[in-house]
């Protein structure tokens, strides 16, 4: 049921690449053409509108700019493909239905431009369960002049109801809290890491005990010349053996427990 935004940082205008062929030959061979869809969060529910279709073994670049005329500015658009369209109007966020895979799960390239740089990555995203924790470190602050740094905290729900929570920063090895941030569902909270007073052999932790999100880390010179983004994944994937969730509930009891305003 993957979704994938078109994001959005200061200086820069986001865009996204989909692309209608599997990410393997084993666990799908699907070949058919599909709908192209945007999704956006409305006062009451999801809105949705059919953009197109692509055919198989093609590629579409969606930009903020091809939408910004039917998009509100202020909500995050969510692109999806799917084998029939989706309703024009759902009261949670409409399940999408395209063979779903895991080794890797299908991706869109997820971009930021400015008029001199752009930046990617290769990524998707699934709705939360409304009940959830975000655990990460953050190696990816860059230093030297000029330079700004940000987190978006990108988060979806199947709901649409709004709520928020708080992102709390802290220096991973002391555990100090370096500052708190409010953030909201359903959206790409961008949140500027410049200013907590880092160093660059300081390794950050970021805790959100009331929602889950994929962690974005972006920058950029003060010029827009020079572009970076990355995401961290969750502690827990880098357990070989065993049950991989169940030390991420371990990891999380211990750093949440370490870690106190």
């Amino acid at each position: 049921m993957s979704y994938y935004p078109i994001l959005k940082a200061p200086g820069c205008q986001g865009w996204t690449t989909l692309c209608n062929f599997p990410p393997n030959n084993w666990e799908t061979r699907d070949s058919s053409e599909k709908f192209v869809n945007v999704t956006w969060l409305c006062e009451t529910g999801w809105k949705t509108e059919n953009i197109g279709v692509l055919a198989s073994g093609e590629v579409r670049t969606v930009s903020i700019q091809d939408i910004a005329g039917f998009i509100p500015e202020s909500v995050l658009p969510l692109l999806s493909l799917t084998v029939s369209k989706l309703p024009a109007y759902s009261d949670s966020l409409p399940r999408t239905d395209i063979a779903r895979t895991i080794v890797p799960a299908c991706r869109a390239t997820l971009g930021l431009s400015t008029t001199h740089a752009s930046t990617s990555y290769q990524g998707e995203i699934d709705p939360f369960p409304a009940v959830g924790s975000l655990l990460t470190f953050s190696p990816f602050i860059q230093f030297g002049e000029e330079i700004e740094n940000y987190l978006i905290f990108l988060n979806i729900e199947n709901s649409p109801v709004i709520r928020t929570s708080q992102v709390e920063i802290y220096d991973s090895e002391k555990t100090a809290l370096k500052g708190t941030f409010a953030v909201r569902n359903n959206y790409a909270t961008i949140i500027t890491l410049d200013g907590l007073c880092f160093s660059p052999t300081d390794l950050p932790l970021i805790i959100c005990r009331g929602m889950s999100a994929v962690p974005l880390y972006f920058s950029k010179t003060s010029d827009d010349s020079f572009l970076s983004l990355e995401h961290t994944h969750p502690p827990a994937s880098y357990v070989i053996h065993g049950k991989r969730w169940e030390a991420q509930k371990i990891l999380k009891t211990i750093w949440f427990s370490k870690a106190t305003q």
